[in-house]
């Protein structure tokens, strides 16, 4: 009778504890927990960031009075940015009223009154434009909007523009007109021309 009593008790335990654990009441849900959110929204005032190559040189420098950040988006909407392309390379330098960058895309975009420099031996270059994209993998500088290029004795107007920061060539399409101003090598000597420029046919 005693094996039976244990026995009789133990059934009652177990049914017990399975009763309790079926009760609405007594669950507790099993979640997974929740991973954090590291995405965020941001702004900067008088702001200046640096991008650099995977063998840690510097590509690109801008700096700004605003700086928005949008997380959905991960576009960055900056004021009056002013901007440093390759300073060790091509040494291009610029500002404009409007400018984003592009995270996912690795992608500058400049905007309203751009205005692209860059030191020559024979004179400072200078680009004026209203859109100029800047694409930090492909280490270029294109445009699509018509464009005026200006130097020392040249003037150039296209529809359009590639900067090829690799092997600092500009290439222009669309509609290109240019004068361009051409040093006699006749200065300097007797009855050579003051103005420096050699007349047609001579």
């Amino acid at each position: 009778m005693r094996w039976r009593l244990i026995l009789a008790a133990s059934l009652a335990l177990v049914a017990a504890f399975a009763i309790r654990w079926w009760l609405p009441g007594e669950r507790v849900a099993m979640t997974a927990p929740a991973m954090p959110d590291t995405r965020f929204d941001y702004t900067l005032t008088d702001f200046a960031a640096r991008f650099t190559d995977p063998d840690g040189a510097v590509t690109l420098l801008v700096s700004g009075p605003r700086l928005e950040h949008h997380s959905l988006t991960r576009i960055a909407t900056l004021q009056e940015p002013r901007f440093h392309l390759d300073p060790a390379g091509s040494n291009w330098r610029g500002e404009s009223r409007l400018g984003r960058f592009e995270r996912d895309e690795e992608l500058l975009i400049m905007e309203s009154e751009v205005v692209l420099t860059q030191p020559l031996e024979t004179g400072q270059l200078v680009i004026e434009t209203e859109s100029l994209h800047h694409h930090r993998l492909e280490r270029t500088i294109s445009a699509t909007t018509p464009i005026e290029m200006r130097q020392p004795g040249t003037w150039l107007r296209a529809g359009g523009l590639m900067v090829r920061l690799d092997h600092d060539t500009i290439e222009f399409f669309n509609h290109v007109e240019a004068q361009m101003q051409v040093v006699s090598p006749d200065i300097g000597r007797p009855g050579g021309r003051p103005d420096g420029v050699r007349q047609p046919g001579g």
